[in-house]
């Protein structure tokens, strides 16, 4: 069969998309949060623990700016223990 090389590409991408695959050619993830592989330095689940923990900290200056350290406190309890599990965890 003579076909124009994009109607190749197609034919080759779909065979790929019908193409099912073992259970024991797919690997499960090291952790349940992780979901893909890792590219850089750090995986998801640190990248989300570093989100989590600017959140907190974006939080806990805005209480305090504008309300006071009293209520700024349980939010600064909150990132402290979340400081030490992340050095304990990771």
């Amino acid at each position: 069969m003579n076909r124009p090389p994009i109607n190749e590409q197609r034919y080759a991408r779909a065979q790929r998309g019908r193409q099912v695959l073992g259970g024991n050619e797919i690997d499960p993830p090291q952790h349940p949060l992780d979901l893909a592989p890792t590219e850089g330095l750090i995986n998801r689940t640190q990248m989300l623990y570093l989100i989590v923990l600017a959140v907190l900290v974006a939080v806990a200056v805005a209480l305090f700016f504008t309300t006071g350290a009293s209520v700024a406190s349980p939010v600064l309890f909150v990132l402290a223990l979340a400081l030490f599990l992340g050095w304990i965890i990771f």
